[in-house]
């Protein structure tokens, strides 16, 4: 056994036969940990297995190793522990104590298992294998947490701190903090029938445009290629439906093509992928470890030959390969460019063949399917990853349904080909409590609950893939309903975005599910119809028998206080509850047709009733230079005053970025994006929601207001704003 400290709070076990995991072996996760947590904290060998002493839990675990590989681990559980994270390895409920989990993808019915679990005691375990396992969470004995594999050495990290938010900081130190997606990609993504062709795909963007529904992405079903499910690197636009001039060479996006108009409107274009590639060459390749070449392999067996005076058949001599798609000398990524100089901005990997299993193939032409199945998603998601962007320069919006430890680094996910009802909600909570945030659903539009969890998701799609649910073939109840939640989403995109970064930078998700915001009671443990939507919305979905978090919460959507249990009854055209905590100020803008149609027109929103911040985040939207300090922060705060007053501070803005002014941006050739750098501060508006002043004070001067009977609206000057911190004082 190895014990390797790994940061204050971490620390890394491995045991028995095996290699190196393949987590580790293409880099997918991080040991350098940057903050401290629990200083404290020991892990040391022991009789049978290693003790471990966190910040608030002791104990010792047994972990026996097979001789031929495999493992089994046993933890003791306290009666204080409560277990949360799985991933989608469990749609039926968010506290997983008494449950089993069954880590391996499978088709529909786990589509991303997360081999992390997190305890409300302060410590928490990822288990740093790709091969198949079983975590009995004190199902077969309530008292102990076991996890068994028949397969691979034993790799763990073991970590703690003093609650859940600060372990999910830690768990993503280690598998990677969430990509942040492009701008757009917090929109709405609308995936078309597959019977669409170029000219109804743009009919489409126009009847989205006039009939004010706001929609960033479009995405093309496999019929988009002249072999509908090709898995090939030979794929090609289907010239029937998706007709592009002979006089235009491959990887053109000019104004004889379809994709101008696509520019012209500000649709970003989505392109269906299946995938059954070989991409463990490619690895190997990054990671250094390519095996002997096969040309020098082929010239020692016919020297070899050659001597024992054997007859040499050239046409014989090599190994007969079942893979008739992979390239081994060519990445997966490669073929994809011309599809991106057309303007492709995003891809949808299906489940397709990364979820099934190949027993009967080598990958690689080492590893087997049973080591490789778990992690294949990953590091088809990571070679697009790095490819878009070694290519671009510009984050890729891309979305699968397949994922395991690490994929949150890569790529958004949805819940597959489960539609969008309850239990895709749980499997979204459960990636939440794994530090994997971008996450969905396919949108149910038939019921109003389905449109709105799905529009409050992180992130949205509408799937149409075999049906016409298109907003304007529904009924005119439903396509207003659609309406209402589309603007509503393009409304919220400051204040998504700006929780997407606090994703990026600490690992706490947007979505987060009740035991992680209010981890220290046991009261929201099985909470499945509420979660925040980041730091000052709370969403109910589907069943409205809700028991609120203590305080007093707003309704979003007409102004009523609530507190306490309630069975809260939709408005007209809404399915389902959005409660606004009190003592928040966040910032919201005028609905858009696109998300960068035009500057942003932003809203202030401030509700009273206690002490409240908001960060209003803001970069280029579509690069990595957030990553080094690209971007811009405008920090505000809410507070009552002893006089029954509010106070609201409006910080100045602070941070730069440059955006890409000299990229070979060309609107009539090319795809590549115009790519703002940050403007000048411009006026805001600012909404005191549910009280009306008597007056406003900027620096002891008044300030003008008006009132709709229950809430006052004023301007916040950018002259003002430009020059100093404001400080007003609401009376």
């Amino acid at each position: 056994m190895k014990i390797k400290r790994i940061g204050d709070g971490a620390f890394h076990i491995t045991a028995g036969r095996g290699h190196i995991s393949m987590l580790s072996r293409y880099g997918i996760l991080h040991e350098e940990l940057r903050e401290s947590y629990a200083p404290e904290a020991r892990c040391e060998e022991c009789e049978g297995g290693f003790s471990f002493t966190g910040t608030r839990r002791t104990f010792n675990a047994r972990l026996l190793t097979g001789e031929e590989g495999g493992f089994s681990l046993s933890i003791p559980l306290s009666e204080k522990d409560r277990i949360f994270g799985g991933g989608d390895a469990n749609r039926d409920r968010v506290s997983l104590r008494g449950s089993r989990l069954y880590i391996r993808v499978a088709n529909v019915a786990c589509y991303g298992p997360q081999p992390i679990l997190l305890s409300s005691e302060g410590w928490g375990i990822f288990v740093n294998s790709t091969y198949r396992m079983v975590f009995d969470i004190g199902a077969a004995d309530p008292d102990t947490l076991t996890v068994t594999a028949t397969e691979g050495r034993a790799d763990l990290y073991l970590f703690t701190a003093n609650s859940l938010p600060d372990l999910l900081r830690e768990l993503t130190d280690i598998t990677g903090k969430p990509t942040m997606l492009p701008a757009f990609g917090y929109g709405l993504t609308f995936v078309q029938n597959e019977q669409t062709d170029a000219r109804a795909m743009l009919e489409n963007l126009c009847r989205f445009r006039d009939r004010n529904i706001p929609c960033d992405i479009f995405g093309l079903e496999p019929s988009w290629m002249v072999g509908r499910y090709d898995f090939s690197t030979n794929k090609r636009w289907d010239p029937e439906k998706f007709y592009l001039p002979h006089w235009c060479p491959p990887g053109q996006s000019n104004s004889f093509t379809f994709f101008f108009p696509m520019r012209e409107k500000g649709m970003q274009l989505s392109l269906w992928l299946c995938d059954n590639y070989d991409l463990l060459f490619e690895e190997d390749r990054r990671a250094g470890a390519l095996r002997e070449d096969t040309s020098e392999a082929d010239a020692a067996m016919r020297e070899q030959y050659a001597k024992n005076g054997e007859i040499v058949d050239d046409h014989l001599i090599a190994a007969w390969h079942d893979d008739r798609i992979t390239k081994p000398e060519e990445p997966w990524f490669e073929h994809l460019k011309k599809f991106v100089d057309n303007g492709a901005a995003c891809f949808k990997l299906d489940g397709s063949n990364q979820v099934l299993e190949h027993p009967d193939h080598t990958w690689g032409g080492k590893y087997s399917d049973r080591e490789v199945h778990n992690v294949y998603p990953v590091l088809l998601a990571k070679q697009m990853h790095n490819g878009f962007r070694d290519y671009t320069d510009r984050r890729l919006m891309l979305y699968t349904s397949g994922a395991y430890a690490g994929t949150q680094q890569y790529a958004a996910t949805w819940t597959g080909d489960t539609g969008g009802g309850p239990r895709t909600l749980v499997a979204n909570l459960n990636y939440a409590m794994c530090g994997h945030t971008n996450t969905t659903c396919d949108m149910d539009v038939l019921r109003p609950s389905g449109m709105h969890y799905a529009f409050l998701s992180t992130w949205s799609q509408h799937l149409g893939w075999a049906n016409w649910l298109y907003p304007w073939y529904l009924s005119e109840e439903r396509e207003n309903a659609f309406r209402e939640y589309a603007l509503l989403r393009s409304s919220l995109f400051p204040y998504i975005y700006s929780m997407a970064h606090i994703a990026a930078v600490t690992g706490i998700p947007v979505n987060r599910p009740l035991p992680l915001v209010y981890h220290e009671t046991d009261r929201y443990d099985n909470t499945q119809n509420m979660y925040m939507l980041g730091e000052d919305l709370l969403v109910g979905a589907f069943d409205m028998h809700l028991d609120l978090p203590d305080g007093e919460w707003i309704d979003y959507f007409d102004g009523k206080k609530y507190s306490g249990k309630i069975d809260y009854q939709p408005l007209p055209g809404k399915g389902g509850a959005l409660f606004v905590k009190s003592g928040s100020v966040f910032v919201t803008m005028k609905p858009q047709k696109y998300i960068l149609e035009k500057e942003h027109d932003y809203i202030v929103n401030l509700y009273p009733g206690g002490r409240g911040s908001f960060t209003l985040y803001e970069d280029d939207g579509f690069t990595y230079d957030y990553e080094n300090g690209g971007y811009a922060e405008t920090p505000m705060t809410i507070a009552d005053t002893e006089d029954g007053g509010i106070r609201f501070v409006l910080s100045r803005r602070r941070g730069n970025f440059s955006g890409r002014p000299d990229n070979g941006h060309n609107h009539f050739e090319n795809s590549i994006p115009k790519i703002e750098g940050i403007r000048p501060v411009r006026d805001m508006t600012a909404i005191l929601h549910g009280r009306i002043p008597t007056e406003i004070l900027l620096n002891g001067e008044k300030v003008p207001f008006t009132a709709d009977g229950q809430d006052a609206v004023f301007t916040i000057p950018a002259s003002a704003h430009e020059a100093a911190d404001l400080v007003y004082i609401i009376r």
